[in-house]
């Protein structure tokens, strides 16, 4: 099914950006758009940027389930005006842009059907393009010596720099939002490939900050 896309102009320019920046310019940019991201949440980004949704979907009844049942929830927390939609719909990762996050907004406002994003979802998990765990590796350790060079100040860097290397050591690649990020943003998307997705223009603020709870 050909998905109705939901690009604006500012998202070209932030996948222009992904595509030609450099990993400090990467930081930068997470840092801006999402103040209260830690170093974990960096880490989320360039991951799934080389490892996409990371994981093979085989159900795709469970994954349907899932999607259900998570725009459920988002529809009664919006309802319940515990936070608000973000106005940027689409949001690139790292600093390649070759995978997308894709808010579950667009759903919820009829410009995506849910089973188009589902099949996009699905598609980008099982044939996106990824890199090899060594290379995500080597990857993140370079991601990790630009944080420990030019942004020390980011809370708790050193301790979850550590944490993650720990991980890594176990063979656990893919990690959760921090606490700090999801009590700030509250993320609903899905993660889709650049290559996949088909896009369009939708008017977007790209002046927008993610706006965090409001009581």
């Amino acid at each position: 099914m050909k998905i109705l896309s939901v690009i604006s102009l500012s998202f070209l320019l932030l996948l222009a950006s992904c595509q030609g920046a450099g990993t400090r310019e990467a930081i930068s940019r997470q840092l801006e758009m999402y103040p209260e991201s830690r170093v974990q949440d960096i880490y989320k980004s360039f991951c799934q940027d080389n490892l996409g949704p990371g994981h093979l979907i085989p159900n795709i009844d469970a994954a349907r389930t899932y999607l259900t049942e998570e725009l459920r929830r988002y529809r009664e927390d919006l309802d319940s005006a515990r936070y608000r939609k973000p106005q940027l719909h689409l949001v690139p990762v790292g600093d390649r842009g070759n995978y997308v996050r894709v808010d579950l907004s667009v759903v919820l406002d009829s410009l995506v059907s849910a089973d188009a994003l589902l099949d996009a979802f699905v598609r980008s998990a099982n044939e996106g393009p990824t890199v090899s765990p060594e290379e995500w590796k080597a990857k993140w350790a370079t991601v990790a010596a630009v944080i420990r060079k030019s942004f020390p100040d980011i809370p708790d860097a050193d301790r979850d720099l550590a944490a993650i290397d720990s991980l890594l050591a176990c063979g656990h690649l893919i990690l959760h939002h921090s606490p700090n990020y999801n009590e700030a943003y509250h993320p609903h998307y899905r993660i889709v490939s650049k290559d996949i997705f088909d896009f369009s223009p939708l008017r977007q603020d790209p002046g927008h900050r993610p706006n965090p709870v409001t009581e």
